[in-house]
């Protein structure tokens, strides 16, 4: 007599097709596998490094993909965009990445958990008194234009100082300033902006050698889709991509 049949068994069942992940899920295992080896090599606790993915124009079902598969950061240019998207897809910790208007300060303060786009005093002002009434603490980064590209937002590096020194004399209180953020400029390959990676960590650095006491942290945001490796080399804790998990814009 025969036995049961099995899967593989010319004779029996054929076995059933091995199932397929979508391309966004293989890209952000692919992605986690690359931040864990680039931080074994160099030393690094893989866990140090926060994947934000920049949901700009993508849809509901692609950023669902992305939370199923295990990204919890979502990173998103404009106010509109992100509360709509919000509404929509509970549970994700939203990052303002793009340049925040004055009188969107109190939907941006309702919404999000980071801000990477602070770049002057009246700006942090008002976050800090929206944050004090609503009694969150939020967290916030200055963006440094490290590159000096005139098209580029962020205060210069020597403004940076000038900015902190101000607020010393009236510390925000609610608004945790945590870190730094830069958007280096476009290159032909990621070596070439090792540069601006490199400063701005050591621009962090003359930053908490002072001891300001109203200064939180030590967040590096840079490093994008084709640069997040050379990032992570140079310290990055926060790496913003977005056409490397979704795929070019249509």
């Amino acid at each position: 007599m025969f036995g049961p049949k099995s899967f593989g068994d010319p004779f029996g069942d054929p076995a059933p097709p091995t199932p397929t992940r979508h391309p966004i899920v293989n890209a952000i295992a692919e992605i986690r596998e690359q931040i864990q080896r680039t931080c074994i090599e160099i030393g690094r606790d893989p866990s140090s490094v926060k994947l934000v993915a920049v949901t700009k124009t993508r849809t509901e079902d692609e950023i669902q993909l992305a939370l199923d598969a295990g990204a919890e950061d979502l990173g998103e240019n404009y106010i509109q965009e992100a509360r709509e998207k919000a509404r929509k897809l509970p549970g994700a910790r939203w990052h303002m990445i793009g340049n925040l208007q004055k009188n969107k300060v109190n939907l941006a303060v309702d919404l999000f958990e980071v801000i990477h786009s602070l770049d002057n005093v009246g700006l942090i002002r008002r976050l800090d008194k929206r944050c004090k009434a609503r009694h969150r603490r939020l967290t916030g980064l200055l963006q440094v234009n490290i590159s000096g590209e005139k098209s580029k937002y962020g205060l210069k590096p020597e403004g940076v100082f000038e900015l902190l020194e101000e607020l010393a004399q009236e510390p925000p209180e609610y608004l945790r300033l945590s870190g730094l953020m830069t958007i280096p400029p476009p290159v032909d390959t990621p070596e070439e902006n090792r540069q601006f990676f490199r400063r701005l960590k050591e621009l962090l650095g003359e930053i908490t050698a002072k001891e300001y006491p109203f200064w939180h942290g030590e967040e590096l945001s840079m490093g994008m889709s084709d640069d997040y490796l050379v990032a992570i080399e140079e310290g990055a804790t926060m790496i913003r991509l977005g056409r490397c998990i979704f795929g070019d814009r249509s």
